[in-house]
């Protein structure tokens, strides 16, 4: 039996991408800028990839700063 890859996306009705990974969403891409990328890139390369690549940038960005104590 052959397991699902990791990450999935869904476009929404608004325009927005949701990213999941194992059916948990992990990201949401919104303004037609950044969707417009994402949807690119999905085209023309690995998806698989491609979503981990941007489900790392919402870590990225979500992510509080430590400071050394």
């Amino acid at each position: 039996m052959r397991t699902p890859p990791p990450f999935g996306y869904q476009q929404l009705h608004e325009g927005s991408v949701l990213i999941t990974r194992k059916c948990r969403t992990v990201n949401v891409v919104r303004g037609k800028e950044q969707v417009s990328e994402l949807l690119s890139a999905l085209r023309s390369g690995d998806t698989q990839v491609v979503l981990s690549r941007y489900a790392g940038r919402a870590r990225e960005t979500n992510t509080p700063r430590r400071t050394g104590t």
